[in-house]
Parts: C-alpha cells; structure tokens; sequence
C-alpha cells in the first residue's frame, strides 16, 4: 500500500514592504518630553553641541561675507552658491548629529561631512521644498500642513540611506500620520524658541538651534518606535 506524501511545508512569510516601521510600535508624543529631552541633551553635550552647530554656521556666513565684499558679480554668485551649498551638507550633518545624541554618542565636527543618505536628501529636499512653497501660496495653510507631514524626511534619509528620495517622503508622512497635531504644536514651540534665541542678538541660536533639533530627533525616534538613549 503506498504511503501519502508528506503536505509540503508552509510558504515563508513575504519580506516586509519597503515603508514598514522603523523599530517597534511607536509611542505617543508628548511635546514636553520632546524639548526637555532636548535641554537636557544639550546640557550635557554644551562643548561638543556648540562646536558642531558653530561648524555648521561659520563656513556659510564667512563664504556669504566674501560675496557681498567682492566687486565682481560673478565672483559673488560663485561665493553665494558655495555657501548655500555648504550650508546644506552641514544643516544635514546637524541632523546626523542630533540622532547621534538620541544614541548616546557624542557627536564630533566630523560627522557633519558623512554624505550616507545626501543624495536622496537633496532630491527630496527639492520636492520639499517646491511643495512647500506651492503649499504657501494657496493661503498658507496647506504649506504648514505639507511641512507637518513630511517633517521628518530628513532623518529617513540618515536611518534608510538607501532609501530613494521619494520613498523618504512616503515614509516621512506614514511616520506623522495621527501624530499631526501633536507634531504641529511641537514644531510651533520650536520656532518660539529658536525665535527667543535669535532676538538674543543671534547669539542665542548656538544654544536653541541644537536642543531645537535635538528634540525634533526626539520625537522622530520616539513616532518609529525607536528607542532613545537616556540623557544622564
């Protein structure tokens, strides 16, 4: 008499899609646990905090001085470009250093010249910025909502370097969905604070813009559902 075969085994699950969630489920936001991750951060981090921010200001201010000296408009042009070039290497650096600190680590002047991510980052930040300015004209509102959604695009990029640019964005509104208002309030007390800073004869910004930005890495972190390094 013959045997029946054996049923075949099961099928492996699918691979997960290219926009699952980051780590575990993510945790409810709460907008004063944000900034005060980011005060505390920032005081225990004030030397290396402040020269990496100092890195990522100096270079474009001193490049945007030589242009407005120069007599030669090409020569101006040249400058402006570079600055505004270099400002946007090292702004994306300053976000490498802010998640660096939800690590634990103690960021250095180097990491803001680490380029993983940079070109998806530069398309998406034109995307970004085209829908922004788009969503500006139409009265205001639904640019402020458009930058809600897709404010964490950049730190998508840092953690899924090879991420394309649009995927980023994607990933970006799937990590705001139903922390919108939460978020919006957050990025308002943001502003005010780098607002005070700025007032402060802009020397406050040295202070407001890393605990500002550390806080928004705060807040990504804690919507993916990653875990944040406590600040001791």
């Amino acid at each position: 008499m013959s045997q029946v075969p054996p049923p075949p085994p099961p099928a492996s699950p699918p691979p997960p899609p290219s926009n699952a969630p980051i780590g575990g489920a993510s945790a409810p936001l709460n907008i004063g646990d944000a900034v005060g991750y980011g005060w505390n951060a920032f005081a225990k981090n004030v030397g290396p905090l402040i020269l990496v921010t100092l890195a990522v200001f100096v270079p474009s201010i001193l490049l945007n001085l030589i242009a407005q000296a120069s007599g030669s408009l090409f020569i101006s042009l040249f400058f402006s470009l570079a600055a505004a070039v270099v400002s946007f290497v090292l702004g994306f650096g300053l976000l490498r250093a802010a998640l660096l600190v939800t690590r634990g680590e103690t960021p250095v002047p180097a990491d803001l010249f680490k380029t993983d991510g940079l070109g998806a980052y530069f398309v998406a930040s034109i995307l970004y910025g085209i829908g922004l300015y788009v969503g500006l004209i139409f009265c205001i509102i639904p640019g402020i909502f458009f930058a809600v959604v897709f404010h964490f695009y950049g730190f998508v990029c840092i953690d899924n370097p090879q991420t394309g640019a649009v995927d980023s964005l994607k990933r970006a509104a799937q990590i705001t969905e139903g922390h919108r208002g939460t978020l919006f309030g957050l990025m308002v007390l943001l502003f005010v604070i780098n607002f005070v800073g700025a007032v402060l004869c802009g020397v406050g910004l040295l202070a407001t813009i890393p605990i500002t930005v550390v806080a928004s890495a705060y807040a990504y972190k804690t919507l993916t559902g990653q875990s944040v390094a406590p600040v001791q």
